[in-house]
């Protein structure tokens, strides 16, 4: 089965009436809320559990013995987390542009263009006789 054929029931929102766009977007709302208070209750919920007395300090012993054994992403996790993060620099030159400038030199070149290309293929212009009927 065609991974398209799912959407020829669609119905875009501009194609639907007002009310009913409404009534969607509503829907769409209420969805969005519940799973964001779903999500905040998880936060909530670790943010608990990490205060416990054992729980973070065996995640800490859980990561250094990870970078132990040679895990380089547990190895960055904790060099991260205590500040010891390389600063990574981005080189770029420094370029200043006259925005104006450079527009009216593009517009310049263009004419100058359009001009040669006339006088190019001014023979194949047909000529039009003003004539009074």
């Amino acid at each position: 089965m065609p991974k398209s054929d799912g959407y020829k029931n669609l119905i875009p929102a501009n194609k639907r009436s007002k009310d009913e766009a409404r009534k969607l977007g509503q829907k769409g709302g209420k969805k969005s809320g519940e799973v964001r208070r779903m999500r905040k209750t998880l936060k909530e919920q670790l943010l608990l559990l990490l205060k416990e007395d054992d729980i973070q300090e065996n995640i800490c012993l859980a990561l250094i013995e990870k970078a132990l054994n040679g895990d380089t992403k547990a190895f960055q996790i904790i060099r991260d987390t205590i500040g010891e993060k390389p600063i990574e620099q981005l080189c770029m030159s420094s370029v200043n542009i006259n925005l104006q400038k450079s527009y009216d030199e593009v517009k310049a070149l263009m004419e100058v263009q359009r001009q040669r290309l006339i006088e190019e293929h001014r023979h194949e212009i047909p000529q039009i006789e003003n004539k009074n009927i």
